[in-house]
């Protein structure tokens, strides 16, 4: 056990060497909850976000109840909602109506971007350890001015993650976890240029041809999270927890073609430090939770430079009721977030709605996401 405890931690010490640029942000699946709650969720990771985020919360618990086997849809849009009405307006009077959409549009995309990620999650997860399905097809796409310039993308991803956690301490008011998630992907991806959209708007191509060729060159992508996650218990009363967390995500992670020479798409690694609370408590005979969290995201892109502090702080709130409804809220590089989930036996319904930024610094890009889809736990 301890000679596993070392491995992960030279392991960890050995990808802060590394940097990528964030690229395809869009293409990987996210919970109801992450997106809830800013995103804020490193150190109270719960479920398949611990395959995704952290896997040292495999060997953790938080309020609400573990479920092993985990069944999840959902799809997730990104937009301006200022901008995304008026894209019909007119269509109605011109032939080419595709072109007048994409054409009504270019507030929309050039300021912030457009695109959508349906993604179907499963997954079992064990005491220490956690096995998952991701399946997502994405596509995106921004640029100024428009439309020449866009860029963009299409994309199916297929990810299958495997994590173990092992408590390196464990003790009566402290416990100490250490956990590693290996999650091999094979994605077919097509990029979209701005001259491949202006034929679509002047009439002289069709949406067959954007995506032809698609199928025809398969990246694949071998990378490796590791987590650490500390839990101090009743330290301010009973069943409270205070949690310290850091995690170091997509080391290895650049998508790459096997046997030819086209250029990788890199994923972003990131490393991120974070805090957390759970604050259990009755109103009369009613259970509550209260989570709250804070994190630095992507410390190794601040250091860099290519990220400015404000945007990788990211803050989440909590609350759960009787096991049964969970609302959540947060603020993601100064954006609000809110969400929320209702149980109805093994069923469960949600949707979520967060502000990210996906420039370099805070206003440089905004870009909203919103989120609905139901799962199964039991």
């Amino acid at each position: 056990m301890k000679f596993k405890g070392v491995l992960l931690i030279l392991l960890l010490c050995m990808g802060l060497l590394y940097s990528e640029n964030p690229v395809i942000k869009f293409a990987e699946p996210s919970s109801w909850r992450y997106t809830g709650m800013g995103g804020a969720i490193t150190a109270v990771p719960e479920g398949l976000d611990t395959l995704i985020h952290n896997p040292a919360g495999l060997t953790q618990k938080l309020f609400y109840p573990r479920k092993n086997f985990i069944l999840s849809f959902s799809t997730q849009l990104y937009f301006k909602p200022q901008f995304l009405f008026p894209i019909l307006k007119d269509v109605s009077k011109v032939e080419n109506k595709l072109g007048q959409i994409l054409l009504n549009a270019k507030d929309l995309i050039t300021s912030s971007g457009l695109g959508a990620t349906p993604s179907l999650s499963f997954g079992y997860i064990g005491r220490n350890w956690g096995i998952g399905l991701f399946a997502t097809a994405s596509a995106f796409v921004q640029g100024s001015p428009f439309p020449l310039g866009v860029e963009g993308f299409a994309m199916m991803n297929l990810t299958l993650p495997v994590a173990y956690s092992v408590k390196m301490v464990e003790g009566r008011l402290v416990d100490i976890s250490l956990g590693a998630t290996f999650h091999p992907s094979v994605a077919l991806y097509k990029m979209l240029d701005g001259s491949t959209v202006d034929a679509i708007v002047a009439g002289r191509s069709d949406v067959d041809k954007i995506l032809d060729g698609v199928l025809s060159t398969p990246y694949v992508s071998f990378p490796v999270d590791l987590g650490f996650l500390l839990v101090g218990y009743d330290l301010l009363y009973s069943g409270n927890q205070l949690r310290l967390a850091t995690s170091l995500k997509n080391l290895f992670g650049d998508y790459f073609v096997p046997g030819q020479s086209v250029a990788p798409l890199p994923r972003e690694l990131s490393f991120t430090v974070g805090l957390g609370a759970s604050f259990p408590f009755f109103i009369g005979n009613l259970p509550v939770d209260i989570v709250v969290s804070g994190e630095s995201k992507s410390l190794n892109q601040l250091l860099s430079g290519s990220q400015t502090f404000f945007k990788s702080l990211a803050f989440g709130l909590e609350v759960a009721v009787a096991k049964v409804a969970r609302i959540w809220c947060g603020l993601s590089s100064g954006y609000p977030a809110v969400g929320g989930q209702l149980a109805l036996g093994i069923c469960s319904l949600g949707a979520s709605w967060q502000t990210i930024e996906s420039g370099r610094y805070v206003g440089d890009n905004p870009l909203s996401i919103f989120q609905v889809g139901f799962a199964f736990e039991f």
